[in-house]
């Protein structure tokens, strides 16, 4: 089936946000209406895209891929030394998910904050459209609703992405978590 290339192109993505940016400026946004209305599908956006993460999960179980997993996650700001992590990719492609929602939990009470303290309202259009777009283009969604084969940029354990690599002609970070070599599966 694979997943369509326009949504994970970034020139669709620059050009989305100008759309996005445009079209909230054109909004009345001293009309009480408009503010509800911009608030409600902000909050809803939200909400669907916690479900729709969570039937993720739900269908990453029912898929039980138990093919095991062996990486060393990137050192944490403590700077202690990273053990090995033994897992399996369905164990794994769990974690990436709820990472993901606790990711967007942390938006969604920076965009509260920007709203209801410093009342920017222009975000609301835009972070109402845009982690449903981040859900839909998440590594284990593109290998599970996409059907993306697990390979390249989505072979497990997934490389940390830095914000502005694209912008520096890069592709990842440095600190991305590194597969455990097997010793057995090594050849001399």
């Amino acid at each position: 089936m694979g997943s369509p290339s326009i949504i994970k192109s970034p020139i669709f993505n620059v050009v989305f946000m100008l759309v996005t940016m445009q079209l909230s400026k054109r909004i009345n946004w001293d009309d009480p209406n408009s503010l509800l209305y911009a608030r409600i599908a902000y909050y809803g956006a939200q909400v669907l895209v916690t479900i729709l993460a969570y039937l993720l999960i739900l269908y990453i179980k029912k898929r039980n891929d138990t093919t095991p997993l062996r990486y060393v996650p990137p050192a944490g700001p403590q700077g202690g030394a990273p053990e090995e992590v033994n897992t399996t990719n369905c164990e794994y492609d769990i974690a990436q998910v709820r990472q993901f929602i606790k990711q967007n939990g942390t938006s969604i009470i920076m965009i509260s904050a920007m709203h209801w303290y410093f009342n920017f309202t222009q975000p609301l259009v835009m972070q109402s459209i845009v982690p449903l777009k981040n859900l839909l283009t998440h590594k284990v969604a593109l290998i599970y609703l996409w059907g993306d084969a697990a390979e390249g940029d989505l072979k497990r354990p997934f490389k940390a992405e830095s914000p502005f690599a694209a912008l520096m002609g890069g592709g990842s970070s440095s600190s991305s978590e590194t597969p455990a070599e097997d010793s057995h599966l090594k050849k001399e």
